[in-house]
């Protein structure tokens, strides 16, 4: 548990393979181990608490609890009509990934390729949550296949 809340963890197999792809799959594990690394170092960066790991024995679990940081302020781009409308069909984690979005946009939008880069995501995971937003009517498509690029909806 040290070196893993030091972020230098090492991968591991997983335990039920068809579980760990399908997690890797929607982007909620990977093989390289570089997670924790990474989310101990952004938290870092912005100041926040240091996470907090519990896990028993067996490591038949992992939890883990992130501290907001103090002076921490929610961007007010989205309503909360909106969130309550997209956390139906949204992730937090997608919900977060929109907002933050939402607070780059620019007139001339945004594109999937744009948006993978913000959050070193696949390109389709950003055109998947990007389609989502455009479900919800929070965001608009403009331009086709390569000139495609999504707006701010005009109703939202």
């Amino acid at each position: 548990m040290e070196k893993f809340a030091a972020g230098k963890a090492r991968p591991r197999k997983y335990r039920n393979r068809r579980i760990g792809e399908f997690f890797k799959e929607i982007d909620l594990s990977e093989k390289a181990a570089t997670g924790i690394s990474k989310i101990l170092r952004e938290l870092s960066k912005n100041g926040s608490p240091e996470p907090e790991f519990e896990t028993d024995d067996t490591r038949a679990y992992l939890e883990t609890t992130i501290r907001i940081h103090d002076g921490f302020e929610m961007s007010d781009k989205m309503s909360d009509k909106m969130s309550d409308k997209m956390s139906d069909k949204m992730s937090d984690k997608d919900l977060e990934r929109i907002k933050t979005i939402l607070d780059q946009i620019t007139e001339d939008g945004i594109t999937s390729y744009e948006v993978s880069i913000m959050f070193g995501i696949e390109q389709r995971t950003a055109r998947r949550l990007l389609m989502k937003a455009v479900e919800c009517k929070i965001l608009d498509i403009t331009g086709e296949n390569k000139n495609r690029r999504y707006i701010a909806a005009k109703n939202s």
